[in-house]
């Protein structure tokens, strides 16, 4: 999903050939790039402002994706509360004395999705900031009736500063 994701997102297409005895042969097709790419709205937030001290509660069914995350937002100052599902999310935060900050969650999980646990929260914590993030594009999702526009989104794999930046553009948010 995630590379099809990429491949979607860049303008491209993917294409399968199957034939018996043969085995399967997938072609990926990408516009020719002739120009600079922009500056992405992450550099517009300089690495010294990526840095808080907010409360995230991170959940993400992916153990690698779980634990690199959790070392780059403490890194950068941020509490972590860490889980691998939804349901663990709630739990962990019965068990916490203050609400967090926000919620970054994977859009599909097994159990319960992103969109469902954010709506929990979101009744528990009315003031909570959620963040989603897929390997599947904005655009499919939405598509796909699982997220509504104009949410908080950022695409897999997300580059640190992106991610830092994005975090700290939603907190920031009155």
């Amino acid at each position: 999903s995630t590379v099809y994701g990429i491949i979607k997102q860049s303008g491209g297409s993917i294409a399968v050939y199957c034939e018996p005895d043969q085995g399967t042969t997938f072609k990926i097709y990408l516009p020719q790039v002739l120009e600079e790419a922009e500056q992405s709205k992450a550099a517009a937030i300089q690495p010294d402002d990526y840095s808080g001290s907010e409360t995230i509660l991170l959940v993400e069914d992916e153990e690698l994706v779980l634990n690199f995350t959790v070392s780059i937002l403490e890194k950068y100052g941020y509490r972590v509360l860490a889980a691998p599902s939804g349901r663990a999310a709630l739990k962990l935060c019965e068990k916490e004395a203050h609400s967090p900050d926000m919620v970054f969650t994977d859009v599909v999980m097994p159990g319960m999705s992103g969109s469902q646990l954010a709506e929990k929260l979101t009744a528990l914590y009315p003031q909570i900031k959620v963040l989603y993030a897929s390997g599947y594009t904005e655009n499919a999702i939405v598509h796909h009736g699982v997220l509504n526009e104009g949410i908080d989104f950022i695409q897999k794999p997300y580059r640190t500063e992106e991610l830092l930046a994005k975090i700290r553009e939603i907190l920031n948010r009155d």
